[in-house]
This record gives structure tokens, sequence and C-alpha cells, in this order.
């Protein structure tokens, strides 16, 4: 899985969800990183990607070998940290019933798998993603929220594990040769 590929299944998850039941209501889905918090947003559905860590639990991903006789593979596990936000064009009202339709969209959906993945990235067959409500405590949404150009905006953290980095080879480790050194001490 890949950081980007995680990000578009998210986009593409919200925006043919919300179409699918009772439509995008003059919407735009967008992946947000911090240049396009500029101006006067409006109509928009913002997932932005603002940290990404190590997930501890799943740090290397033992993936299956291609084929019997190539190297083994690895992968970095991540968990990536995003806020939604919606910024509408009308009132605050519109704003909370498309931020809570977003969240049901994130709730039924917080398993991630299959064709559910975006079909752009070379997912593995086993590939999947967990979507969970992430805690940001107010001290940390301020400060995050002070280092953007808007002023603050509604917003739920989300955390998605485990993405991963592009597989990597990881060569079977060479046969070592020991030696065992016995010392026995001589009887007179």
């Amino acid at each position: 899985m890949f950081i980007a590929g995680a990000s578009a299944t998210l986009r593409r998850l919200i925006e043919d969800q919300l179409a699918a039941s009772g439509g995008l209501d003059g919407y735009e889905v967008a992946l947000f990183s911090t240049r396009h918090f500029t101006g006067t947003i409006t109509n928009r559905i913002a997932l932005f990607l603002y940290r990404v860590e190590v997930d501890e639990t799943r740090r290397n991903i033992e993936l299956p070998r291609l084929a019997p006789e190539s190297p083994r593979r690895a992968a970095l596990g991540l968990e990536l940290h995003y806020l939604l936000t919606v910024w509408g064009a009308q009132n605050a009202e519109g704003e909370q019933v498309m931020l809570a339709r977003c969240m049901d969209i994130l709730d039924r959906h917080a398993l991630l798998s299959g064709p559910l993945l975006d079909p752009a990235y070379p997912w593995e067959a086993d590939d999947g993603l967990r979507v969970a409500l992430n805690h940001l405590s107010t001290e940390d949404m301020l400060r995050l929220w002070d280092s953007l150009e808007p002023p603050y905006q509604l917003s739920i953290p989300y955390v998605v594990r485990t993405a991963r980095l592009a597989a990597r080879e990881r060569p079977d480790p060479a046969l070592a040769e020991s030696r065992t050194l016995v010392f026995s001490p001589q009887v007179p």
C-alpha cells in the first residue's frame, strides 16, 4: 500500500458513497496539502494528511514471495493521520450535515480491502486499510490550525492503519558457519 494509494482510496470512497446516497450537494471531495489552505475555501470536503508515523505494531510487514524462488519481501508499515474538514458556502448547519454524512461513510467502511481500494495502485492480494477516529487534544488541534492560513474550521481526526511503503527485497540471511569450543580440563 502506498501513502498516495491510501489517500486516493479515502477520497474515492467518500465521493462514491456520497454520490450514491443523496448526492454531493455541490461539494467536491479533495486531498489537501498545506498549500491548499489559502484564500476562501467553499464547497469542499478536505482530507488533509498532516502526519505519517511508523506503525509500531507492524513495523516490518512480511509479504509473500512473488514466486517460490524469489527473494523474501518486506515493507515498512505506517499510520496515516488525516483531518476531515468540510467547508460549505451556505451555513454552519449544512457543513455539519455533510460532515456527519462523511463520518457515517468512514464508520460504515472502517475496513477497506479488495474493490474498495483505489485500482490505480498495485495492491497486494491481502492488503487492507483500517480507518478509525483518532484523538487529537484541543491544544494539538489548535496548534495545527495555527500553522495553516485559514482560521480554525471544525475538523475530525482519523488514523488509517496499516498503510505501507512499496515492497523491498529482503535477501535470505547467509548461512553462518559456527564452531563450538569446549574446554575440558585434563585430569592428572
